[in-house]
């Protein structure tokens, strides 16, 4: 039986009654692939890095997806961020083909921001939502606006404490997908062609089936035809990498694509090759999309979906605007030569983060892709599973080191303060963000390859500690005493995390 802990009109009847019946069809298949998923990532660490082969037959035969709607053809340039009033405006009226709520990597995860935000995605999706800026007044969603709601919902390991079943918390991914569908379901479809989602985090094609099955029990709820319910895959973990065409099978009448999330799958490759003889990743900022481990990732995206018949969406750029239009730095040219290289090698579209880079992302697609989308371009490029976990070379130095630790540093404190994402060295940073960040200290930390290259100096605790110490002082010099007292908190739990038996997994669930 569920009972509410949260006393608010978000949490009905209907709601209730809605999540009980996923729990009931689809609660044991979740736990169920929890663990299948330990056992398949303990495979995967041991070297066993392979194509299925009880699915050969699957990648080997031709069948498509699902065509994509008519009102999907077209993506080009989309937009990810929070779910909050303000978010959910300026992302709306951005000018981009799509805006993503993403209520997983950009939402803090506590019940109240989950509530607040999922209310304004239901206004969101009337186009009846506005807020009041201090200098602008009052700003509201252009009701003309030609942009459509994507969302995120959290993936199968979240649970949402608002409502329990038997004592204990709902799958998150419930809570989101009924709490959703039951407020704008009916009017997104109608108003924009359907209810269109990312998803994160899917490990296989069996998760993937979960999802489908998922989207079909909404769709038989709620009275809406089959394929109403639409996702594109992040693709965010070497396993997912390897069932890239497996999921699309299983996701078939719900498929809308493949994306990828560079640095998620960056440190998922940390979480599964580590150990005190294991090299270790570069710099940061080496890690680009040119990293061989990327290419490799981003080419077989698009080579598959188009022979699938679905779209192939770009990574998502960090990168923020330049303040100063005449002093452009090297990383916004970087994204520019990125989101050109994407187009030409047949993405369908790609995504940015900040809404001042729209219009340049627009350009550089617009330039390469005078259809509305590539997917009669097929790629016939050979990507083997070594291809996909080869890793990037190059040197690990004292600014790239200081650098990850900052964006730790500041990413805990301002979760603290409620927020689903910082800027930190004039980049973005959500929560795979951080979760790279920390595993990079933790691989850095744990094998006697992590070493600064032009010093020889070992990473290790003792320095860490310095570093910490003496960057925690430089950030938070000025903070107020909450602030300061957060950063405390936050510098003795990221040294904790950093330096464990085991690798950072999710601080912040």
């Amino acid at each position: 039986m569920l009972t509410g802990t949260v006393e608010d009109r978000i949490l009905t009847p209907a709601l209730r009654a809605l999540i009980t019946e996923l729990e009931h069809r689809h609660g044991k298949r979740r736990t169920d692939l929890l663990n299948d998923r330990t056992r398949r990532r303990a495979q995967l660490s041991e070297g066993q890095v392979a194509f299925r082969e009880e699915t050969a037959h699957v990648r080997s035969t031709e069948w498509k997806v699902s065509p994509p709607p008519e009102a999907l053809q077209e993506r080009r340039v989309e937009l990810i961020g929070g779910a909050t009033r303000s978010e959910l405006i300026n992302g709306l009226n951005a000018g981009a083909k799509s805006y993503i709520a993403d209520l997983w990597n950009f939402t803090t995860a506590d019940t109240w921001s989950m509530l607040r935000a999922h209310r304004s995605l239901e206004r969101a999706a009337r186009l009846d939502l506005a807020y009041l800026d201090p200098a602008l007044g009052r700003i509201r969603i252009n009701p003309a606006t030609a942009t459509r709601l994507m969302v995120v919902p959290r993936p199968l390991y979240a649970l949402e404490g608002a409502l329990t079943h038997d004592g204990d918390p709902v799958p998150a991914c419930f809570f989101d997908l009924a709490l959703f569908a039951l407020g704008s379901a009916r009017e997104l479809a109608a108003r924009q062609g359907g209810v269109w989602f990312y998803l994160r985090d899917v490990q296989g094609h069996l998760e993937a089936r979960f999802w489908a099955q998922v989207f079909t029990t909404l769709e038989e709820q709620l009275g809406l035809d089959r394929g109403t319910f639409r996702a594109t895959v992040m693709i965010d973990t070497v396993a997912g990498a390897l069932e890239a065409d497996e999921i699309l099978f299983e996701l078939m009448h719900h498929a809308a694509g493949l994306s990828f999330d560079p640095q998620g799958y960056a440190a998922d490759h940390v979480a599964l090759f580590h150990g005190p003889e294991t090299h270790v990743l570069p710099d940061r900022e080496i890690i680009g999309l040119n990293a061989p481990f990327l290419r490799a990732l981003s080419l077989l995206l698009i080579g598959t979906c188009h022979r699938r018949g679905c779209h192939a969406i770009g990574a998502p750029s960090f990168v923020l605007p330049p303040l100063d239009p005449m002093k452009v730095k090297a990383s916004y040219l970087e994204m520019l030569a990125d989101k050109e290289r994407e187009a030409v090698d047949g993405h369908d579209g790609t995504i940015v983060v900040h809404s001042g880079t729209v219009n340049s992302a627009m350009m550089e697609f617009n330039k390469s892709m005078p259809r509305a989308n590539q997917l009669y371009y097929l790629r016939h490029d050979t990507i083997t599973p070594a291809d996909l976990v080869r890793r990037p070379e190059g040197p690990i130095t004292v600014d790239s080191l200081v650098g990850v630790i900052r964006t730790a540093m500041r990413a805990l404190v301002q979760r603290h303060e409620g927020r689903g994402w910082v800027v930190q060295g004039g980049r973005l940073h959500d929560r795979t963000s951080l979760r790279l960040a920390l595993r990079m200290l933790w691989q850095w930390g744990h094998s006697k390859h992590g070493v600064i290259t032009a010093t020889g100096l070992t990473i290790q605790k003792d320095l860490l500690r310095y570093l910490l110490q003496k960057e925690t002082g430089k950030m938070f010099a000025d903070a107020d005493d909450q602030t300061r007292q957060y950063a405390e908190q936050a510098k003795t739990r990221l040294l904790d995390l950093v330096t464990g038996d085991e690798v950072p997994l999710e601080p912040m669930v």
